[in-house]
């Protein structure tokens, strides 16, 4: 249960959608076969085409929540550079972007965040 039925076709789905800012975080709980996801973790930029947007990371590798988060973190911040210099948007240029279109949401007083956050 939660594995990929066809690797290969949902690798070549993470490629097309590689032209679109999106990061792709995949994490295996259990002890399960992820050779699958660790496959679809495997870009090779000399071979694939594309970009990397996939992450796997293995919960069970984790001893902490800090760890985790970091880990799967630590791919989206070069992936979202990637997208935009790809793209020829360069830091700094004026995209049409105002501070009144910001909107800032209350936060969530959801109880299950309060006790992943610890």
């Amino acid at each position: 249960a939660g594995n990929v039925e066809n690797v290969q076709e949902t690798k070549d789905q993470l490629i097309e959608a590689s032209n679109d800012p999106l990061s792709v975080v995949i994490v295996g709980i259990g002890e399960a076969d992820f050779s699958g996801m660790e496959f679809l973790d495997n870009f090779d930029p000399s071979t694939d085409r594309g970009r990397d947007i996939t992450k796997f990371v293995r919960f069970n590798d984790y001893k902490s929540y800090n760890a985790l988060t970091e880990a799967v973190l630590d791919e989206i911040p070069d992936q979202l550079v990637n997208y935009y210099f790809d793209k020829g948007i360069m830091p700094g240029q004026d995209e049409g972007f105002s501070v009144d279109m910001v909107e800032v949401q209350e936060a969530d007083d959801d109880e299950r965040t309060f006790t992943f956050l610890g």
